[in-house]
């Protein structure tokens, strides 16, 4: 797999997500070896639903289409 940022090479990483005092969870991640960028669900999840936010936004302030 390549990076998305950097087209550099990924690995899948193994890391302890802390998820407050007492829940530990391990998990699966991509990470590039080039730049370090770390990819997961949560991650990706959270980038594409900011990604349609701000192009939701964008389209509101832009007005509607008019089509002759």
């Amino acid at each position: 797999m390549k990076c998305p940022h950097c087209l550099g090479f990924m690995v899948i990483d193994t890391c302890l997500n802390m998820e407050g005092d007492r829940n530990k969870v391990w998990i699966h991640e991509w990470r590039c070896l080039n730049c370090g960028e770390i990819f997961d669900s949560r991650t990706l999840e959270n980038r594409v639903s900011q990604h349609l936010d701000t192009h939701l936004r964008h389209r509101r302030k832009a007005g509607p289409c008019l089509v002759s």
